[in-house]
């Protein structure tokens, strides 16, 4: 089931503009910049308490990368071996879209740090979710539409992510009673 999603989300679109779309959409530099911007705007939205959220995103940012690329890419991939992306397993079905990652597929390190740095950001902005939804559907969609990510390796790693920013969330509240 994981392999047919990947290949109709890859080959549906394959040749138009949503590959330039998704391409950039993926991008590490754009998913930063797009942070950044987030981050700036908050501050200047909720002066009183703005040390606190930029904690929260450090925290879930931290933790996202802590997990994914340190902890299931590093350690766990070496013991277990690693999930090939799709683009590799079926390299005559599934094209490649951007950056050619060799890495393995599971965990998808963008939907962790996604979805854990807009958790943090619907706790503090409740009504800002149906745009965090809409964001992360499209990371989701563009991931398996570049072929990188099986649904699973998606989905699992969006979970992750919920739970990065709910953790970063409770940290940086009790880091702040601290302080």
């Amino acid at each position: 089931m994981d392999f047919h999603i990947v290949s109709l989300l890859n080959h549906r679109w394959h040749g138009t503009r949503l590959d330039t779309f998704s391409q950039i959409f993926s991008l590490r530099l754009v998913m930063i910049a797009l942070r950044i911007i987030v981050v700036f705007f908050a501050t200047r939205v909720k002066k009183t308490i703005w040390k606190r959220i930029v904690l929260s995103f450090i925290i879930a940012a931290g933790l996202s990368y802590l997990v994914t690329d340190i902890g299931f890419k590093t350690l766990l991939t070496e013991e277990m071996g690693a999930r090939t992306r799709p683009y590799i397993a079926h390299s005559t079905e599934i094209f490649p879209i951007g950056k050619s990652y060799t890495d393995a597929s599971f965990p998808s390190s963008h939907m962790t740090f996604s979805l854990a740095m807009l958790t943090v950001l619907i706790i503090f902005f409740p009504a800002l979710w149906p745009y965090a939804i809409v964001y992360a559907l499209l990371m989701a969609r563009s991931r398996m539409h570049n072929g990188m990510h099986y649904p699973s390796d998606v989905l699992a790693w969006a979970l992750i992510g919920i739970w990065c920013g709910w953790l970063a969330i409770r940290t940086s509240k009790k880091i702040w009673k601290i302080a």
